[in-house]
């Protein structure tokens, strides 16, 4: 797995100065995208006691078209951390191959403009999904697959995780930098990481008021999606927190109490869905193997494993569409070792409608949709085990 910045080598022959825009997804909703800063002021900080936990949300919501004042492009990511993120590119390759600029041309086509009350009501009248990121990596690298799942109808809310997360800038201009725990950390760091992370989830569920209101059919229900230690994340924080009923794992190896425990504990009623990308299955990711060991004594409600056919690693996150609009396509070795394949606004299509699906199923009373069987639409999508 690729949990540091993949990398990317130079020679793609960009055109200079351009805005990358990325594709505005189709369906009924624009999406309005707001960022906030959130205290927990019940918990200090496991990675440094001298101040309560602080985090930065993305918060993706879905407005009807008719009702969206203007629309409009607006930046990626901030000047400052997309330099930030360059010489982290940089950094990682040990010398210039890193396309600097690359970052800072790209952006996102969103709703702009909306007064607060519309977002307000558009917020109770729609489900909300939380979305999870890889190690070390920003949330600002998974706004466009927010985006994509926002405009289904879902309020989407993607969470950074300071000290983890290679920077997180704050609104009063403060900057927190990651690495206490990296891809090289032993298990149980990684273990302890995964707990902060879902302890996290569930303080920003608690801030946005989505408190667990004593069980049965009016009790809040939720999703959460990942990619990569985002997946495992996922896990976790629905084995803690029983608002969590529906769970997604892009790709990513799983560890801790999950793989002896499993999901589904008395009334919680839990889904999970494994997509993994071409060759990464449970036949040869032992974590996967032991959570579906788990499962067998302590079945969930609904779980699946697909597989996504021209997919890697990388495919799972914005880089994969970056991939699309900058030509950096016309690289083969970024081909080969970081985007597969599959283009990114195929693999954006793949999630958006299949994660649609098991979200109408899980939160709502849809059947399964597109997730009962193989779909001539979608020979991409291979269905390799079910616990149904």
């Amino acid at each position: 797995m690729k949990y540091a910045l993949p990398l990317l080598t130079a020679g793609f022959g960009l055109a200079a100065a351009e805005d990358l825009v990325l594709p505005q997804p189709p369906g009924p909703y624009v999406v309005a995208m707001t960022s906030e800063e959130l205290v927990d002021a019940r918990r200090l900080d496991p990675f440094n006691t001298s101040h309560p936990r602080r985090v930065m949300i993305s918060r993706f919501t879905p407005v009807p078209r008719q009702k969206c004042p203007s629309n409009g492009r607006v930046e990626y990511m901030p000047a400052l951390i997309s330099e930030l993120e360059d010489a982290i590119g940089t950094e990682f390759l040990g010398n210039s191959s890193w396309p600097s600029g690359v970052l800072s041309r790209v952006k996102l086509d969103l709703c702009r403009n909306a007064p607060p009350s519309l977002l307000d009501h558009a917020y109770h009248s729609f489900p909300t999904i939380l979305f999870d990121t890889g190690l070390n990596t920003t949330r600002l690298f998974y706004s466009a697959t927010a985006q994509h799942l926002a405009s289904r109808g879902y309020n989407v809310i993607v969470v950074d995780h300071p000290y983890e997360t290679d920077v997180v800038i704050f609104p009063d201009g403060s900057i927190i930098y990651g690495g206490r725990v990296n891809r090289t950390s032993d298990e149980a760091a990684l273990v302890r990481a995964l707990e902060v992370r879902a302890n996290d989830a569930s303080f920003v569920l608690d801030a946005l008021g989505l408190e667990l209101h004593g069980g049965g059919p009016n009790s809040v229900k939720v999703g959460f999606a990942g990619h990569s230690f985002g997946g495992a994340a996922t896990a976790v924080a629905m084995l803690n927190d029983t608002r969590v009923v529906a769970g997604v794992n892009l790709d990513g190896r799983m560890f801790g109490p999950v793989l002896q425990a499993g999901f589904g504990g008395p009334g919680a009623n839990q889904s999970f869905l494994i997509v993994g990308s071409e060759g990464h299955n449970s036949s040869n990711e032992p974590s996967w193997e032991s959570l579906w060991q788990a499962v067998r004594l302590h079945p969930p409600r609904w779980i699946k494993e697909l597989s996504v056919n021209g997919s890697l690693h990388g495919s799972f996150w914005d880089l994969s569409l970056i991939g699309d609009v900058s030509g950096l396509r016309s690289n083969d070795q970024l081909v080969r070792d970081l985007f597969g394949e599959i283009l990114g606004a195929r693999i954006m299509e793949i999630l958006r409608e299949y994660l649609d699906d098991f979200f109408q199923m899980t939160l709502g009373d849809a059947g399964q949709g597109l997730l009962e069987g193989p779909n001539r639409e979608y020979p991409e999508v291979e269905f390799l085990r079910s616990g149904v």
